[in-house]
């Protein structure tokens, strides 16, 4: 991929209309027609031009604003990770903008396009979405567009990223399974396509084959995790006809569910069935039983999506670098030895 940072002028001539009309498309939209204004943006998004850099820099300066990403700005994990990236941003000098995509398409190509038009000057993103496949990319897969943080990595492009260490989280929710004596073990997993979800489920599983465990492929479920994908699952675990002595849920609010659908049908947690989530939501300590999982910690993970974020602006040597962050097991009262080793 060439260094060299395209112009105006190259938008311009791949996109086949006047430097006026590229200009018009980014300070005055509006004015411009529909198609045009989105073929403008489609060359601008393949060349990765950003719309305050060179002479825009001059006139307007860079933008201030931070755009943050989520695919539901409702769950509550995002309260304690907009708080850390707000504090990092706010030191620096940036304020938030912050967008909700619900993995809808539409809204994800919106707001790919304020960063080209310099609505915003840089962008975390903490989706479950495909809003990487609207950034341009060269043909290696290196992300060449607007500076962004990813909070999830992912699979077709390679971004910047701030992640937590999901292989380690599953590795430590196994491990704390096997020290209590388990061996007949369920998963029910998110969605494998996102990489937080499928880091999970590998590491969880590896631990269990080195510990020389069986694996339950055909008893594990995946859905979209939710309280009531946790209540379905329950009525599948008990329709099956054999509970497992453990049950390894992929996020808390899943396991809550799957906790409330168990107690329900008259199963006892943990005495016949133990149930470890991940995320260590607020209430998971509240729960009864409390709920034992793997603690994600939120608000440092926001803070430093927001300095790395400011640090590629800044354009300082090794911004780019991976950060990876280490969950921690928080055992609690859902969890405790079998009733019989199985």
């Amino acid at each position: 991929m060439s260094s060299k940072r395209p112009t105006v002028k190259d938008v311009a001539r791949e996109a086949g209309v006047s430097i006026a009309t590229v200009s018009r498309a980014m300070s005055r939209p509006e004015d411009v027609r529909e198609k045009t204004r989105d073929h403008v943006f489609d060359v601008m998004k393949r060349l990765g031009y950003r719309a305050n850099q060179a002479a825009g820099d001059l006139r307007r300066g860079r933008s201030k604003t931070l755009l943050v990403l989520v695919s539901e700005i409702t769950n509550v994990f995002f309260a304690e990770f907009f708080k850390g990236i707000e504090e990092e941003a706010r030191a620096h000098g940036y304020v938030l903008l912050i967008g909700d995509t619900s993995e809808d398409a539409e809204s994800e190509r919106a707001f790919s396009d304020m960063l080209l038009m310099n609505t915003a000057g840089g962008l975390i993103l903490n989706t479950n979405g495909f809003l990487e496949d609207l950034l341009p990319s060269d043909a290696n897969g290196v992300y060449s567009g607007p500076p962004v943080v990813s909070c999830g990595g992912h699979k077709e492009i390679d971004l910047p990223t701030v992640r937590t260490d999901d292989v380690l989280g599953g590795r430590l929710a196994a491990g704390h399974l096997i020290k209590l004596g388990h061996r007949d073990i369920v998963q029910i997993c998110g969605p494998m396509q996102i990489n937080g979800f499928e880091r999970r489920y590998h590491g969880f599983s590896q631990t269990l084959k080195n510990a020389g465990i069986p694996l339950q492929r055909d008893r594990d479920l995946v859905g979209h995790l939710s309280v009531e994908y946790g209540l379905e699952a329950a009525d599948k675990l008990l329709a099956s006809g054999e509970l497992p002595t453990a049950v390894f849920v992929h996020n808390d609010e899943t396991a809550t569910g799957l906790l409330h659908g168990l107690v329900r049908a008259g199963v006892r947690v943990p005495e016949d069935v133990s149930v470890i989530g991940y995320d260590d939501m607020p209430y998971a300590a509240i729960f009864n039983p409390g709920l034992s999982s793997v603690r994600l910690p939120r608000r440092d993970w926001g803070r430093l999506a927001a300095r790395k974020l400011v640090a590629i602006l800044n354009a300082e040597e090794g911004a780019e670098d991976p950060v990876v962050i280490a969950p921690e097991l928080i055992p609690r009262a859902s969890t405790s030895k079998p009733r019989k080793s199985g």
